[in-house]
């Protein structure tokens, strides 16, 4: 799969952004799943938008998601230590190197803003972690992110009981964990926490953690700049995070603020609020 993917991504992404270009221009994009989910989804998160902005915003979202897709066959083709060769911009760089040198454990939190791969490439070219991640359908496919995740030493658990057990271990020995906190959680493993004013099922796993362990954590994602520039925004852990009943509404409080830095950079495709607490589906007509 790397050679393929490698071929596929010395394609210019200019070439292949004014190719997403054309098909929005067009509107076939309207058409899509993804482009549905993203609309409603940014109908729930503001409520208030116009109409108008949101289907924008959400045109720019799908494009945005597209050209994730390139950047991600980009981190998975490429060595580690060419992780941060697409990187021009990191926010906060010392907060994270700090927590790193001081070597009592980490827990970095991500969102699923643009492409997830390289944003963990580029931690882990410079330090060793322990992820869960929610097990990819296709099997092959699945083998290899996983085999891509696992190098330089990196341990690589899946979403389920002995995954979590796995990664509290890895906390609990100081060592440096990373989850993707904004996808929604296994039945019984999460709880109806307000996410934009919306009752979300969310993952409690990462702010209990960090509330147990009064270990370090901090937020990343990736963002585009100027002339498509990406960028790495790191966020401190609000000091809620260690109060005993505010600890979990302070991990959606702390997404929220990563996603408002760019609302397109954002995987609005995600059926996000799908359990909702009166069990009715937002997403059964699409």
């Amino acid at each position: 799969m790397k050679p393929l993917f490698y071929l596929i991504t010395l394609i210019p992404i200019s070439l292949v952004r004014s190719a997403v270009n054309t098909y929005t221009r067009f509107s076939l994009h309207t058409i899509s799943k993804i482009y549905k989910l993203t609309l409603r989804n940014l109908e729930i998160s503001f409520p208030r938008m116009l109409e108008g902005d949101r289907k924008i915003l959400a045109t720019q979202s799908f494009e945005e998601t597209i050209i994730s897709v390139y950047e991600t066959l980009q981190s998975w083709s490429r060595p580690i230590h060419l992780s941060g060769k697409k990187i021009f911009r990191v926010e906060n760089n010392f907060l994270f190197r700090q927590e790193i040198n001081q070597a009592n454990g980490l827990a970095i939190i991500a969102i699923h803003n643009r492409s997830v791969d390289m944003l963990l490439k580029w931690i882990n070219a410079t330090t060793t972690t322990t992820t869960i991640y929610k097990k990819v359908k296709i099997k092959s496919l699945d083998k290899f992110v996983r085999k891509q995740r696992e190098q330089n030493n990196n341990e690589v658990y899946e979403t389920d009981m002995y995954g979590v057990r796995k990664i509290f271990k890895a906390f609990k020995d100081n060592k440096v964990i990373c989850l993707a906190a904004d996808q929604v959680p296994q039945r019984g493993m999460g709880e109806y926490i307000k996410l934009f004013n919306t009752e979300a099922y969310t993952t409690t796993l990462a702010a209990s953690m960090v509330y147990k362990t009064r270990k370090p954590a901090i937020y990343m994602c990736i963002n585009s700049f100027q002339n498509n520039y990406l960028g790495i925004t790191i966020r401190p852990s609000k000091n809620n995070i260690y109060s005993d009943s505010e600890h979990k509404l302070s991990l959606n409080q702390s997404i929220e603020e990563l996603i408002k830095i760019n609302l397109k950079d954002y995987s609005w495709e995600y059926k996000r609020f799908r359990r909702s607490p009166s069990g009715i589906d937002p997403y059964g007509d699409i």
